[in-house]
C-alpha cells in the first residue's frame, strides 16, 4: 500500500512538472498579440509624425536660410557696386518682364592740373596727380587700352554717348601708357588729333572707367552682366556673358524693382531697391534706399 501511494505521488509531481514547462512555453494569445499590435501601431503613427514634423521643419529653416543668404549676397553686391558708379552714369529700362539698370563703374579717379576746355585748342595729353589702381599700383593702361576718361559728367548721355574720335565733348579714351614717375603725370589721350572738353569740373575731378555693369530682373532670376562696349541707347538684352545673383523673385511690372531718382539741388541721386522673394509660398522682401553720391 505505501508503495502504491508512493508512486502515485511520483506520478503527480511528474504531471506537475509538465504542467509548469507546458505553460512556459504556450506564449501569447491572439488577444494579447492584437493589443500589441494595436499598441505599437499608434505609437508608430506617433513617432513618425514628430519625425515628420521635425525633418520638414529642418528643410524649411534651411530653405529660408538659403534663400536669405543668397538674396542678401546679391542686394549687397548691388549696393556696393551702385556706390561706386561713376557720377550720372545711372539709368534704367524695363518692360512687362524685365528690367535693368545700367552704370559704368568708377576703376581709378584723381585731380587734374590741367586739361584743354573750349575755347581752347586740342591737345594730346592732359596732366594728372599720379593715381593708382585697384591693386594699390600706380596706373597704367598698357597695350589695346580701352579705359576712358570722363570729366564733369552731368546726365546719363554724357557718358553713353560716347565718340572718340570727334575730339570733343566730355569723355575721351587713353592711349596706351605705362611707367609714369612723379607727382605729376602727363597722359596721352586719344584722339589722334587732340581733345577739348566741353567744361571743367569745380573740383578738377576726373573719372576713369572701361565697360558698364547691369543688373537684370528676368521673369525670375536676378543676373549680373559684364557688358561689352557702351552703348548710347540701353538694351534689356545687354551684351557679354552673365552671373546668376539670385533666384525666386517676383517680378512686377507696377511695382519695380529699381527706381531711379536723379540727384537735385537738395539731395544726391537715389536707387530705390525692392527686391521681393518667393520661395514655397513664403514671401521675404528686400526694400532699401542706396544713396549715389554725385560729386563730378
Amino acid at each position: 500500500m505505501l508503495n502504491f501511494q508512493s508512486k502515485l505521488a511520483q506520478t503527480k509531481r511528474k504531471l506537475q512538472s509538465q504542467r509548469s514547462v507546458v505553460n512556459k512555453v504556450r506564449g501569447f494569445t491572439l488577444l494579447e498579440l492584437i493589443i500589441v499590435i494595436i499598441i505599437l501601431g499608434v505609437m508608430a503613427v506617433g513617432i513618425s509624425g514628430f519625425i515628420t514634423l521635425a525633418t520638414q521643419t529642418y528643410l524649411n529653416v534651411s530653405e529660408r536660410d538659403d534663400l536669405l543668404s543668397s538674396a542678401r549676397f546679391a542686394v549687397e553686391r548691388l549696393n556696393r557696386e551702385l556706390r561706386n558708379a561713376v557720377p550720372n552714369s545711372i539709368r534704367v529700362i524695363n518692360d512687362t518682364s524685365r528690367q535693368c539698370i545700367e552704370f559704368t563703374p568708377i576703376k581709378a579717379s584723381t585731380i587734374y592740373t590741367d586739361i584743354p576746355v573750349v575755347p581752347d585748342p586740342k591737345l594730346g595729353e592732359i596732366n594728372v596727380v599720379s593715381f593708382v589702381d585697384s591693386k594699390g599700383d600706380p596706373f597704367s593702361c598698357t597695350g589695346f587700352c580701352l579705359d576712358y576718361i570722363v570729366v564733369y559728367p552731368l546726365n546719363a548721355s554724357d557718358i553713353y554717348n560716347l565718340d572718340v574720335n570727334t575730339g570733343d565733348g566730355k569723355v575721351t579714351a587713353f592711349k596706351s601708357f605705362s611707367g609714369l614717375s612723379g607727382d605729376i603725370w602727363t597722359v596721352p589721350i586719344r584722339p589722334n588729333g587732340g581733345m577739348v572738353f566741353d567744361e571743367h569740373s569745380p573740383t578738377n575731378r576726373l573719372y576713369i572707367f572701361d565697360a558698364p555693369i547691369a543688373y537684370c530682373v528676368d521673369n525670375s532670376e536676378l543676373r549680373r552682366y559684364n557688358e561689352q562696349g557702351i552703348k548710347a541707347i540701353q538694351s534689356l538684352e545687354p551684351t557679354g556673358g552673365f552671373s546668376l545673383m539670385a533666384e525666386s523673385l517676383i517680378y512686377d511690372k507696377d511695382d519695380l524693382p529699381f527706381k531711379f531718382l536723379p540727384a537735385s539741388l537738395r539731395r544726391n541721386a537715389i536707387v530705390q531697391v525692392k527686391l521681393n522673394f518667393d520661395r514655397d509660398g513664403e514671401v521675404i522682401s528686400f526694400d532699401n534706399d542706396v544713396h549715389i553720391e554725385n560729386i563730378p
